[in-house]
């Protein structure tokens, strides 16, 4: 198992496109334990997570007045992954 960090990268949008702010991204499962941590949205629904090894990452999203939102991410040693999740109502 390569232990070179990467990054999940992503926005957070509705069904129409619009930005969603502070809505919470977190890790639901990854090929390794994971600790628990949520990270906000910022204003242009954008977020950053820290992947600490290679593989595929499961994450999810919530926020008021949406229904929860899941990705399924591959990580690639040491590189960014790009992600979007759109949330419904």
């Amino acid at each position: 198992m390569n232990t070179n960090p990467g990054v999940i990268a992503g926005k957070v949008r509705t069904a129409d496109g619009q930005p969603v702010a502070m809505a919470r991204v977190y890790f639901t499962s990854g090929p390794v334990a994971l600790p628990d941590i949520t990270m906000l949205t910022d204003a242009t629904g954008s977020f950053s997570l820290s992947a600490p090894v290679a593989g595929t990452y499961q994450i999810g999203c919530t926020a008021d007045g949406f229904a929860p939102a899941m990705a399924s991410v591959e990580v690639k040693n040491g590189q960014k992954a790009q992600v979007e999740l759109v949330l419904k109502p």
